[in-house]
C-alpha cells in the first residue's frame, strides 16, 4: 500500500531538457562536463525566469521545468535553443508535453511528467520535440 499522499495536482506545460552526449563529455573531460552544467543552468534561468516557468529540478545534466502556458513553455524553449547554439559543446534536447503534475514534498511526480521526459528523447540534436496535447494548444 502506497503512503504518498498528493499535495497539489497541477495542469501544466512540462519541459524537460538534456545534454547532448553528457556521459561522453563526462569522460573525457569530468570537470569540463560540471562546468557545463553550471553554465547551463546560468544561461536557462533567467530565460525561464522571463517566460514566467518554474524551475522544479535538476536530474543530472537535464533539467525539469514547468510552466501555466504551452505557448510560454515552446516560446521559452526556442529562446533557449537559439541562445545556446553559439555556445561550444552545449547542445541540449528539449521536450514538451502539457498534463496533470503532483507537487509532493518538493518533488514532481506523475504520468504526465513522465511523458515529457520521453519526448524530450525525440528532439534532434539542438531541437525541441513536443507532444500532440501542445499541438493542439
Amino acid at each position: 500500500m502506497s503512503t504518498l499522499k498528493i499535495s497539489k495536482k497541477k495542469l501544466k506545460a512540462i519541459v524537460f531538457t538534456d545534454i547532448v552526449n553528457f556521459t561522453q563529455l563526462s569522460a573525457d573531460d569530468e570537470q569540463h562536463a560540471v562546468d557545463l552544467i553550471d553554465k547551463q543552468n546560468e544561461i536557462i534561468r533567467p530565460i525561464v525566469e522571463k517566460h514566467n516557468g518554474e524551475w522544479l529540478k535538476e536530474i543530472g545534466d537535464g533539467l525539469l521545468l514547468s510552466f501555466d502556458s504551452s505557448i510560454e513553455a515552446v516560446r521559452c524553449s526556442i529562446e533557449i535553443q537559439k541562445t545556446l547554439k553559439d555556445v561550444d559543446k552545449l547542445s541540449i534536447r528539449i521536450g514538451i508535453h502539457q498534463g496533470d503534475i503532483i507537487l509532493k514534498d518538493g518533488d514532481v511526480f506523475g504520468d504526465d511528467v513522465n511523458i515529457a521526459s520521453r519526448v524530450e528523447s525525440f528532439a534532434p540534436v539542438g531541437g525541441i520535440s513536443i507532444s500532440e496535447k501542445v499541438h493542439q494548444d
